[in-house]
Parts: structure tokens; C-alpha cells; sequence
């Protein structure tokens, strides 16, 4: 899978596009190809070192995309959902996304994704 990586923790410069190993679904997540995803506050912070963070990580906090795989814990979501979550641990500057049911989840199949995080009441905040 691509994703965004951080190479040298506090290095805005260091982002590269990079190869990284593909995710697999939990038995308390849900897989999610990413369509969207929002640069929150919280991701600057952590990517300069204030609020943890590593060499090499994936930051992101915020995505919105399609569910293509559902853990066996997971009740209310189905494989070809929509949703919008903000995710605890992040890494969503990828082209998939590891969201947790604990995680602030909103799901919507009408809104576009393109506008999931724009519209009222979409909004995902973060610290």
C-alpha cells in the first residue's frame, strides 16, 4: 500500500511517498480505503515531536473512505459503507486505514466524500 511517511521525526521536509506493508483487518476493526483525509492540528504536533511520534511513522488522524473489510467484533457496518472517523494511533495519509470501533466514528452513505469533511456536522475535531 502507499502512504505518506515521516522519515525524521519533527522533518516536515522528510515526507516521502513510500511503499508500506498492507493492512489486515482486526476483530475490533474496519478496513477502510481511503478517499479523503484532513490535516488536523493534532498531526502537526505529533509529527514535530511535541505529542509523541517516531522516524518513519504515518501521520494522519482523520479519514473518510469505503469499508472493504469488517472485523468479526464489528456489528453495524458492512463491507461497501461509507464513513468518516477519527482515528486513535492515526496513520491516514494512506491509501488504507485502520479505524477501531472505539475510534469516533460517523458514517453516511449519501454525503460525497469529497464533502465529509466539510458539511455541517462532519466535521472531525481534534486537540
Amino acid at each position: 500500500m502507499k502512504a505518506v511517511v515521516l522519515n525524521r521525526l519533527g522533518d516536515f521536509d522528510s515526507l516521502v511517498d513510500a511503499e508500506v506493508r498492507d493492512l489486515k483487518v482486526s476483530a475490533d476493526g474496519i478496513l477502510v480505503k481511503t478517499r479523503a483525509i484532513a490535516v488536523d492540528p493534532i498531526d502537526i504536533k505529533i509529527g514535530n515531536g511535541s505529542r509523541g511520534g517516531r522516524d518513519g511513522m504515518i501521520l494522519g488522524s482523520s479519514v473518510a473512505g469505503d469499508v472493504i473489510a469488517v472485523g468479526r467484533n464489528v456489528r453495524g457496518f458492512k463491507v461497501g459503507d461509507r464513513l468518516a472517523a477519527n482515528v486513535r494511533g492515526g496513520e491516514t495519509y494512506a491509501e488504507g486505514a485502520d479505524v477501531k470501533i472505539m475510534d469516533r466514528l460517523f458514517w453516511h452513505r449519501e454525503v460525497p466524500h469529497s464533502e465529509n469533511f466539510s458539511k455541517p456536522g462532519f466535521q472531525l475535531k481534534t486537540a
